[in-house]
This record gives structure tokens, sequence and C-alpha cells, in this order.
């Protein structure tokens, strides 16, 4: 097996994620399957943030095109019995760029991406994400910043 990945086609092409596995963090790591686990002509996703469950695992990732969950670079949710074969949630769209300010207005980020969660006993508390508030993402950004967003119980 290859241990080399690389994006499908040129530099900026659909990138593919692949699975791998290790006995410690600090490797060595295995290749698990040379095929995508998401087929890049279904799935055109960056930044999954992966979590174990006790069904399984979940993941949020940065919907590219916005044919997932239909929204650009909006964020979907999907599942998956062991890692390696995945679906779409029933709800696949698990976060919006628009966000909405404590003083009631809403904003539609350039950027929100690189979502992670903070968990409290187990259960998800907090989405994180790298944002910019500028109309063309962080090319075009006068600010940057990770932003921290309470989720509803």
């Amino acid at each position: 097996m290859s241990t080399k990945r690389q994006y499908e086609g040129n530099l900026h092409g659909k990138m593919t994620i692949g699975a791998a596995a290790a006995d410690s963090y600090q490797g060595p790591y295995r290749v698990l399957t040379e095929e995508p686990i998401f087929p890049p002509d279904q799935f055109h996703i960056e930044d999954p943030f992966i979590w174990k469950t006790t069904e399984g695992y979940e993941l949020l990732a940065k919907d590219m095109e916005g044919t997932l969950c239909g929204e650009r670079h909006g964020g979907i949710h999907a599942v998956s019995p062991d890692g390696l074969k995945w679906q779409l949630s029933e709800t696949p769209k698990a976060y919006s760029r628009t966000v909405l300010w404590d003083d009631g207005t809403e904003q539609t980020m350039g950027n929100l991406e690189r979502p992670f969660l903070l968990f409290h006993d187990g259960k998800p508390t907090h989405l994180f994400a790298a944002v910019a508030d500028g109309p063309r993402g962080f090319r075009n950004a006068a600010n940057t910043w990770n932003m921290v967003i309470p989720l509803r119980p």
C-alpha cells in the first residue's frame, strides 16, 4: 500500500481524505484503505473534525461547494459505524456561515471553517471555528479570529 497522499488532479483540485491507524499517537501509522473514505465525486469536503461515539463515529466538515448541506462553505454532519463507511446524517447541515450576534444582528462570514467541538460530560457544548469577516474570505477580510459558538442543549 502507498503511504503518500495527494490532491486529486492538481494542487487546487478536490482533496481526498483517507484513514490510518496506529497503536500510539506517535505512530507508526498504517493506511486502512487505499480508497478515499469520502468519494470525491460525491463529497467535496475539507477540514474534517471526527469524534468517537457509542454508535461509531461522527464528523463535522466544511462543504466546499454547498452540494451536501445547501450552503457553500457551510458545515456538514456525517456518521459512520466504523470510521471507513460514511453517510450524511438525516439533517446534513451542521452549521452555517451566518452567525447571530448577541445584539440580534446576523452576519454572513466570509469564512467559517476548521470546526472543532468542545465536549463536557460526553456532550458537545461549543463549536470553535476559524473565521474571516470579508465577503470573499481570508483574502478580503478586515478581521480574522477564532470564534466560539455556544451550542443549544
